[in-house]
């Protein structure tokens, strides 16, 4: 079958457990090929994975230094070639991306694709081994550049109180990890223990591979065939997703660091992922609640209260949890998780105006369809889809968007519930000392007191 340009995404197989999902683009004047190798998040196997994509990168067996892998990829016209490492819901997976000019667009129409998949292949299935190991050098120095960016992520505080409520909500669940992995795991890494895990991933994990852009795409598909050459494949099913359900008290998690701003976030149980019919009206509720500069976190909490240098929400979509993050002063903690529940009671109250409703909508529609202007975004959104079990495509999504209604925003409300309360604050915080929250007599007085205009002022004046 001849794939059109503007045709929908469509999958093949091409091995065991190995999926293409090709895409027609002439729009890109590059080609972009992703390859996403998954397996269940595991602590036994997180830290490695992580680590693993960065060794890989270094070089293959064919190039098997950082100087062969760039002076191939400058031959190709300056073909770009990066990997990473990326979590979906409960799915930890090995990314490599090639970006390679569309032949368009070289002198002479040059084709310089084939060349460009026999090296990524070579990146991704045939690495470099020494003593039936990876180069110990390239090992060591990924493992400092793995506890670098373990390290960024622990000293970026915002980003940090949401990695600690995800740790204490989902404690015992495989969300529960991060993708990085754990700091503590990196020195017993070794190069041989590191290939054994990459020799598994290569027997047994579930691949993705996407290839975005170009005229005709099916011109592209013999070279990804014939140049990783997939073989002696046994691939695992991947395990579905749990939601969980909160507790029937939430909890609350109070640390202190060397802050000056404190950094607040709740974390919602909402029963709803990407694979349900409700799914666009939990899109919604989000963007109504903190999901963009109309909302009503934003515009209670951040401007009308002035209590909130930033305020927001999110939902992972494979998860079905939801995310409040506030940075605030440390004196208002009280006052501002008061506040923010309150406005996550008014949506369940049903309290959402027309314009509300308008607004989020135009918001959703027009990311999805900027999101349409970025290979890179449309492949992350393809696999949300895929590992999601449930593909939606650009129409489809907008259109279930637009049909959503106040009822059933209030529908999906109805059935989150608060799970963990998560906040940093200072070392010489007397929270700390511990305490339960705020009763709700007391909590409904702050909330009139926070809805005051400030005397002196607060983070968001």
């Amino acid at each position: 079958m001849k794939l059109g340009a503007g045709t929908s995404l469509v999958s093949q197989t091409i091995a065991p457990g190995v999926a293409v999902h090709v895409l027609p683009a002439p729009r890109f004047k590059t080609v972009t090929l992703s390859v996403f190798l998954h397996r269940p998040l595991a602590r036994e196997t997180a830290t490695p994975m992580a680590l693993l994509p960065s060794v890989l990168v270094r070089g293959s067996r064919e190039l098997p230094t950082q100087a062969d892998l760039t002076r191939a990829l400058d031959e190709l016209y300056g073909a770009d070639l990066s990997a990473a490492v990326v979590k979906n819901g409960e799915v930890q997976s090995a990314a490599f991306h090639l970006n390679v000019v569309d032949r368009r667009y070289l002198p002479d129409g040059a084709d310089v694709w084939r060349r460009a998949v026999e090296v990524l292949a070579g990146v991704v299935a045939r690495p470099l081994l020494l003593d039936g190991g990876f180069r110990p050098d390239y090992v060591e120095q990924e493992k400092v550049n793995l506890g670098r960016q373990i390290d960024a992520v622990r000293n970026d505080k915002a980003r940090y109180a949401a990695v600690r409520l995800i740790e204490e909500m989902c404690r015992g669940e495989r969300f529960s990890l991060q993708p990085l992995g754990r700091r503590e795991d990196i020195p017993r890494i070794t190069p041989q223990g590191l290939a054994a895990v990459h020799e598994g991933l290569l027997r047994t994990a579930p691949v993705d591979i996407f290839l975005v852009g170009g005229e005709d795409p099916e011109d592209y598909l013999p070279a990804i065939r014939e140049s990783f050459r997939w073989e002696g494949r046994s691939p695992e099913e991947l395990p579905g997703t749990e939601t969980g359900k909160a507790p029937s008290r939430p909890r609350q998690v109070v640390e202190g660091e060397d802050v000056e701003q404190g950094k607040l976030a709740l974390g919602y149980r909402t029963g709803v992922t990407l694979a349900d019919d409700d799914y666009a009206a939990l899109q919604v509720y989000n963007g109504t609640l903190g999901g963009f500069v109309h909302s009503k976190l934003f515009k209670n909490v951040r401007e009308g209260a002035s209590l909130a240098y930033y305020a927001h929400s999110q939902v992972d979509p494979l998860k079905g949890v939801l995310v409040v993050s506030s940075g605030i002063e440390t004196r208002n903690f009280e006052r501002a998780l008061a506040i923010v529940e309150e406005q996550v009671a008014a949506m369940e109250r049903g309290d959402i105006s027309d314009e509300e409703l308008r607004q989020t909508k135009l918001a959703l529609a027009d990311r999805l369809r900027v999101a349409q202007d970025s290979p890179s975004a449309i492949v992350a959104r393809a696999l949300g889809d895929i590992l999601g079990g449930r593909r939606r495509e650009l129409p489809e999504a907008l259109a279930e968007i637009e049909r959503v209604t106040r009822e059933d925003v209030v529908r999906v409300a109805s059935r989150i519930r608060l799970d963990t309360v998560y906040f940093l604050t200072r070392r010489d915080d007397p929270r700390l000392s511990g305490g339960e929250p705020e009763d709700a007599a007391r909590r409904a007085a702050l909330v009139r007191e926070a809805a005051r205009p400030s005397e002196a002022g607060g983070a968001g004046s």
